[in-house]
């Protein structure tokens, strides 16, 4: 992931996240109230479904972003683009192959997009791994965390399709990503190989949430389908650093990272790091039975909830930048939602964001805004930004059991 896109800038903490820092009941009560419309006017009713939002959206990026086989990082074109995106966008269209195909739409939109994601892949002879830019343009970077969401993505295909070569690929670039940690630091992982095990100093000298919440998450995963025991021995030592190192107690979110040479900790939190802890979390407690993984997962699902949640000319809003990271979030809430039922609450919040979304933070070419409230563009104009909500409309789907149809 590019340098400016991990630079964002946070959201500034919200009134809701005062409120329910109190111990009062009442104001609790109001924290887990679904939104009211307030001011605002009341959204008209759309006869798309969820699911065919999304293949809608999916079709808008391929009317405006597609650039032969891959795709454009954004449109309009932006000052030094290339002529592709990089991997970590790039993932967001997996997904939208893989969420579309489970929704019952033709399989051929599955397979193109897995097809062009074998243009990252670097064949070297050690450790062989997705890298940031097709490898037409050389070689460039190999990050932990692009790597994990393929593999995430890898796995969600061969439980789809149950086709061999989605598993054997996970299973080697999970190798390349449990390369990326060691004992520097207590253990967790670093961001990215270029800059990890020999570095001393600098702002990308760091081990990273990020990073070692998402190869807890993809070893669990592994380990449910493979039985194992190095990737579940690998993922409770990954989780436990980053819930001894990176969480912040008062509120069970986790800070960004942990830098190597000062041991200084960069306490912004972003909602995908919260979302990849529970879902570790719940793997965690599904595989071994130990309520503490689960009581975690909840405790930062209230957290994340206090924490990236304010209110919006009446409304509640998730953070109003970078939706893709609050996609991850709502897929956490989804998965945790069997075992908690405030979880419910929300998940209807983001529904009411999306549709919101839907109605008043759309352009002309059907881009939606970075700000769902509609209130700013924000960077509407990269394509991760616009795959976010093939994945959200999608899940939500899913989570309310639309089909297209039976396949």
């Amino acid at each position: 992931m590019n340098i400016f896109k991990k630079n964002a800038v946070l959201t500034a903490v919200s009134l809701l996240c005062f409120l329910s820092c109190s111990n009062n009941a009442s104001i609790e009560d109001q924290m887990m109230a679904p939104p009211t419309d307030g001011d605002n006017p009341p959204v008209e009713e759309d006869t798309l479904s969820y699911g065919e939002k999304a293949k809608a959206t999916y079709d808008m990026i391929q009317k405006l972003y597609k650039s032969g086989d891959l795709y454009k990082e954004n449109f309009p074109q932006q000052t030094g683009d290339n002529e592709y995106s990089y991997l970590w966008p790039y993932v967001g269209m997996l997904t939208a192959g893989n969420i579309l195909y489970e929704l019952g739409y033709d399989k051929a939109i599955f397979e193109k997009e897995f097809s062009g994601l074998n243009a990252y892949y670097d064949n070297r002879n050690t450790l062989p791994t997705y890298q940031a830019y097709p490898t037409t343009g050389g070689s460039t970077d190999h990050y932990y965390d692009d790597a994990s969401i393929v593999v995430m993505e890898l796995l969600k295909a061969y439980s789809l399709t149950k086709e061999a070569f989605y598993l054997e690929r996970a299973k080697t670039v999970t190798d390349f990503i449990m390369s990326g940690e060691d004992s520097r630091m207590g253990g967790g992982l670093y961001w990215f190989e270029g800059q990890s095990k020999n570095c001393t100093e600098g702002t990308h000298c760091i081990k990273a949430a990020n990073t070692s919440a998402y190869a807890a998450y993809i070893t669990t995963e592994l380990y449910k389908l493979t039985k194992e025991t190095r990737y579940l021995t690998f993922a409770e030592s990954v989780y436990q650093w980053v819930y001894n190192t990176l969480r912040d107690p008062s509120d069970n979110l986790y800070w960004n990272d942990i830098n190597i040479g000062t041991e200084e900790i960069n306490t912004t939190k972003w909602t995908y790091n919260a979302g990849l802890m529970i879902m570790s979390g719940i793997n965690l407690y599904e595989i071994t039975g130990e309520q503490m993984y689960l009581d975690h997962s909840i405790n930062t699902a209230r957290g994340a909830y206090s924490k990236f949640t304010k209110v919006i000319d009446g409304q509640f809003f998730y953070q109003t930048n970078d939706p893709w990271f609050n996609v991850e979030l709502l897929s956490a809430f989804i998965q945790l939602a069997p075992y908690d039922s405030k979880t419910e609450v929300y998940i209807d919040v983001f529904i009411q964001n999306m549709d919101y979304a839907w109605e008043h933070a759309r352009n002309d070419d059907g881009q939606f805004y970075e700000d769902w409230s509609g209130n700013r563009k924000g960077r509407y104009y990269w394509l991760l930004h616009q795959a976010a909500l093939i994945e959200a409309y999608g899940n939500i789907a899913l989570y309310k059991n639309e089909m297209k149809e039976e396949k």
